[in-house]
């Protein structure tokens, strides 16, 4: 069973065909944009390629040109939930230096806004986030966003404290990806009122953890 599963999820990391012309962007565009849409309104239930092809107004054939399973369209859907939050962490790093806690505080109740929509209206995907994280094939792809976010996380403290150090800021920056992802993955799993109460734990565990690093009144 594991070699077949490693074999399915090597298939599922290369998309069938790339689009190069506008056209097929949009074509490709509209099988996530269905597929996303199934997801959601499905649940836990995988929506099948018909389904898919279906909802995007496309024939079955057509899906097997760009992808050649739906573990491949649910796979580029992940890759494009996890290069949507290096973007809302750089609004933070681009917004002016908070110069005192309640600023700072400002500037983390925002940013937990941003992510928390992220996962929220694509909850339905984390069973997929997990996959790649439990599988060997597929774990780089989740390695390479982890470090540009913790790189990221780093700048963005290093934004509010010039001074702190490179290594110190890394640190933090690992902590606060790690201890946000899998908290309100727990979240999710439960139920909104819970997600959001782990929400508001998270934020006053980061606030405790970097408010000592970052010399703000």
């Amino acid at each position: 069973m594991k070699s077949s599963l490693t074999k399915k999820a090597t298939t599922a990391l290369s998309p069938r065909k790339q689009p190069r012309q506008e056209r097929s962007s949009k074509v490709v565009d509209r099988i996530l944009d269905a597929a996303l849409i199934l997801t959601r309104e499905q649940g836990t239930k995988t929506p099948t390629t018909l389904a898919i092809a279906q909802r995007a107004g496309l024939s079955v054939g057509s899906i097997y040109q760009y992808f050649p399973n739906k573990e491949a369209i649910l796979l580029d859907l992940a890759r494009r939930w996890l290069g949507a939050f290096p973007e809302v962490i750089a609004k933070r790093i681009a917004a002016p230096r908070p110069t005192n806690r309640d600023e700072f505080q400002q500037e983390v109740d925002k940013l937990f806004v941003d992510t928390s929509r992220l996962y929220l209206d694509n909850a339905t995907l984390m069973p997929v986030i997990e996959a790649i994280t439990g599988n060997p094939d597929l774990r780089p792809i989740q390695n390479e966003y982890d470090d540009q976010i913790i790189a990221l996380y780093a700048a963005w403290l290093q934004h509010v404290n010039p001074a702190l150090d490179d290594g110190i800021a890394s640190r933090l920056g690992v902590v606060m990806m790690e201890v946000g992802h899998v908290c309100r993955l727990v979240g999710l799993k439960r139920d909104r009122k819970a997600f959001d109460l782990i929400q508001d734990d998270v934020k006053t565990m980061w606030l405790a953890l970097v408010d000592p690093y970052l010399d703000l009144n």
